[in-house]
């Protein structure tokens, strides 16, 4: 069949008046395919004959490989060794090419009122100077309002929840302003999972955009068509203000990305609006935009902390209170510099103040069990009675030791209290009256005077001391005088002052004094 040329040139012959027969002759073909053409109304195109293809009879199957995602080089294998196919693997890639490839998508332009919706995306903008002498990776986080894209660029160290809530927050305050929707890309810093039916979001993401009255919206995984704004704003300031430009670290770098989207990337005419971004956003938008909230957001870094069996969790150095029945569970920390909350299950549970010192604890009554229900001042009364309770002078020495040892009673009553349980509540009792009027604080004379049976015996008054040693005996207290101490005395030939300088009286008069004057008192004698 004669080309759409050939038949046009006829046609057009034939309205010049020249005959048919001329006509077939100059066109060298038959005066009855000039007759058939010059009858047709309207110009035939050339018809091709259809010819089938090799591939033709796998083409299902090819089809489904597709779906697959199977590689065109392993096809090729599978035709050529289970198939037998003779053909090479450009003839494969054309025929798929030709028959079976997938038809560009159409979109529509997405339209939103002003103050309605803004864009957020990150992109990496390569190794740029940092503050030191090193270069260190760098993102540019780029907010775009859809309807005026009067966008705010800034740059970045990470990619972190920290960093892209502080980005947020600086867009705001450049914008004086907060749009009713943040469109975001499936990054993982805000998004932790977009799936058909799950769709899970960060939580300090969430409570951002709780305390800025603004929604977000996740784009669709592998469409980032769906926020097209932002993604052609995120490659104008690569190829614009990163090319050739150099920077001596990164506040230099900040700064002259400020001046340059504030004096030119916002002030420009826009390729597609063909408007000026900032002013757009200064008659349309920014009155359209909700207040800024009154309260800064307070942003709580995170972490995960057993609950121990004191019911405390170690938080830099110090031990903060959890309520006792998360013994043994992980709860969530979220702190700042000076506030710590501890979240169980999305709800919080406990918040203290964070403590400067080091191994200090922190402890709030409500979280202890009740049967530990009991300040300082508690603990302390019920020692007292437990050591009235011996008798008098127990209840007597107990005073005293407390304004002796204010900060070790604990120890000394529990020994105490252990060797009533051994030698008796009154034994223990007129031992501590002994020790008691001696003055004596130390453990060790008191388990002497039980042992000695000492607190059988009178008083003795206060040996003199001798002037010359005041010095030595002002720095011996009652305590110090232990039976091993006379021992050493006593063996020591040339001591280096006597018993009387110390105002002690030898072992022998005791073990005297007990023989003839008391009787020692077996276990079936009773005080």
């Amino acid at each position: 069949m004669l080309t759409m040329y050939q038949q046009i040139t006829i046609k057009t012959l034939h309205q010049q008046g020249k005959k048919k027969v001329h006509i077939a002759k100059e066109m060298s073909c038959h005066r009855n395919t000039v007759k058939n053409i010059l009858d047709k109304n309207k110009v035939v195109e050339k018809q091709v004959r259809s010819k089938s293809s090799d591939f033709d009879q796998h083409r299902d199957l090819i089809n489904d490989w597709l779906k697959k995602k199977v590689s065109r080089i392993r096809m090729h294998e599978i035709l050529v060794e289970e198939y037998g196919l003779k053909r090479n693997y450009d003839s494969l890639c054309k025929y798929i090419q030709k028959n079976l490839s997938q038809k560009a998508e159409a979109y529509g332009v997405q339209a939103v009122p002003p103050g309605e919706e803004a864009e957020v995306d990150f992109g990496y903008v390569g190794m740029q100077p940092g503050n030191g002498d090193r270069l260190q990776k760098t993102w540019i986080l780029v907010v775009t309002p859809s309807y005026s894209r009067n966008s705010h660029y800034q740059t970045c160290a990470d990619q972190k929840i920290g960093t892209l809530i502080q980005g947020l927050i600086n867009a705001f305050t450049y914008f004086n302003g907060v749009p009713k929707r943040l469109k975001v890309d499936n990054m993982r810093t805000a998004i932790l999972k977009n799936q058909h039916y799950d769709l899970q979001f960060n939580q300090d993401l969430l409570e951002f955009a709780s305390h800025y009255k603004t929604v977000i919206i996740p784009c669709t995984p592998y469409h980032p068509h769906q926020k097209g704004k932002v993604e052609s704003d995120v490659g104008f300031v690569k190829g614009n203000f990163f090319c050739e430009r150099k920077f001596r670290d990164q506040d230099d770098m900040q700064a002259q990305l400020r001046d340059w989207m504030i004096n030119y990337a916002n002030k420009r005419v826009h390729g597609t609006t063909k408007k000026i971004p900032s002013k757009v956003w200064e008659l349309e938008e920014r009155q359209a935009l909700q207040p800024l909230p009154e309260h800064d957001f307070v942003f709580f870094d995170r972490g995960e902390r057993i609950v121990k069996k004191n019911c405390h969790i170690n938080f830099k150095d110090n031990y903060y209170s959890a309520p006792s029945n998360l013994v043994g569970k992980a709860v969530t920390i979220r702190y700042t510099n000076k506030l710590l909350r501890l979240v169980y299950q999305g709800d919080q549970v406990a918040l203290h103040v964070i403590q400067s010192g080091r191994g200090e604890y922190i402890t709030q009554r409500s979280h202890l069990p009740k049967h530990k229900y009991y300040s300082h001042t508690e603990y302390q009364q019920r020692w007292e009675l437990k050591m009235t309770n011996m008798g008098k002078y127990a209840g007597e020495y107990f005073r005293f030791l407390i304004k002796r040892k204010s900060s070790y009673w604990f120890r000394d009553t529990r020994i105490i209290y252990g060797l009533a349980k051994e030698h008796g509540d009154q034994v223990i009792n007129l031992a501590l009256k002994r020790a008691l009027a001696y003055q004596a604080t130390s453990v060790t004379t008191i388990k002497n005077i039980i042992e000695k049976k000492l607190y059988l015996l009178d008083y003795e008054p206060q040996l003199p001391k001798t002037p010359s040693k005041d010095s030595i005996t002002d720095s011996i207290t009652d305590d110090a005088i232990q039976v091993k101490d006379y021992e050493e005395i006593e063996n020591n030939q040339n001591p280096a002052f006597s018993l009387q300088e110390l105002g002690c009286r030898n072992l022998d008069y005791y073990q005297e004094a007990l023989i003839k004057k008391i009787t020692p008192i077996n276990s079936g004698t009773t005080l």
